[in-house]
């Protein structure tokens, strides 16, 4: 009997200390970000997550490749998690949310209930992927909300416009586009990233790269009327054929490039499609000054945090 009882608490001893050493390496900190955390959890389920949806092989080569991209999108993260603690914000997304985990539902070929498990069965953790996501659309939300007064589109002149090319005859082009926004990379950083766009497809080396929030759709942004694309953008696209893909371009602090899914022109202009077209013009024109009010508000919040890496 007392035989057993030591080989029991030495059982028992194996599994407490077990026990302990994978909760360690869970929490193990790897970087500070203000008042949030890292840890080493986090940062693998980031990796896997991000190759598990490019349909990447899990393997020494790929991880090494996305290793210090998925350390910066964690940092991001935290970041705008901060700055929406910092502003007390609160808002309902659990339409937007549910939306997406549809989408991506969908990908699978499985209902929103068997999504969880799909990451389970595959050693991943669902909940740490849903607050990345969740983070993300009240950060456009906190957004919006601070800079939507600063946004201001004239309509009439969209509209005078319009009217000017009903009168010429004119029809407008529509562009339906994917993209991939980046940081300014490296030049091993972009050459790696154009050779996987080469080796691979678009969708996959968006949901890898990109640090837009489009990349959660692979980078798909659908149709962008020629009107609302600035003239460097519509100047590269009109030199791409349907199933080819731009170079780099720098705009601000960020690389884009974009894949040309389908192009149409548009000439039938009732008044319904008038206000339609008006619609995605003001629109698209307010996302990319958005856009533009997020990436420079999150510099600012970075450069006024101290991040510290263990």
């Amino acid at each position: 009997m007392k035989m057993l009882k030591l080989i029991t608490l030495k059982i028992f001893l194996i599994f407490f200390f077990n026990s302990v050493s994978a909760a360690s390496t869970k929490f193990n900190i790897i970087a500070k970000v203000g008042h949030e955390i890292i840890t080493s959890y986090e940062l693998e389920n980031k990796i896997k997550v991000t190759l598990f949806l490019a349909g990447e092989e899990l393997n020494q080569s790929n991880i090494n490749e996305i290793k210090e991209l998925s350390l910066k999108a964690l940092i991001n993260n935290k970041l705008k998690k901060d700055e929406i603690k910092k502003y007390n914000y609160k808002r309902n997304n659990d339409q937007r949310v549910s939306n997406y985990l549809e989408n991506l539902a969908t990908r699978f070929n499985l209902g929103v209930a068997d999504l969880e498990n799909l990451f389970k069965d595959n050693e991943l953790e669902f909940n740490l992927f849903l607050d990345e996501i969740k983070i993300e659309f009240l950060w456009q939300n906190l957004i919006y909300q601070i800079y939507a007064k600063k946004v201001n589109i004239d309509e009439k002149d969209v509209t005078k416009e319009l009217n000017q090319m009903i009168l010429e005859q004119k029809s407008i082009e529509e562009f339906n586009l994917s993209e991939i926004e980046t940081n300014i990379l490296k030049d091993d950083e972009l050459q790696n990233l154009m050779e996987y766009i080469k080796s691979f497809d678009f969708k996959k080396a968006a949901q890898k790269y990109s640090i837009s929030s489009s990349s959660l759709e692979g980078g798909n942004i659908g149709w962008i009327n020629s009107k609302s694309l600035s003239d460097e953008f519509l100047a590269v696209l009109k030199k791409i054929n349907i199933g080819e893909y731009t170079k780099p371009i720098r705009k601000n602090d960020s690389l884009f490039i974009f894949y040309l899914n389908d192009k149409r022109k548009i000439s039938n202009f009732d008044k319904k499609n008038l206000e339609k077209l008006k619609k995605s013009i003001i629109d698209k024109k307010t996302n990319d000054l958005l856009s533009i009010y997020s990436n420079n508000h999150l510099s600012v919040k970075k450069n006024k945090t101290l991040i510290e890496y263990q």
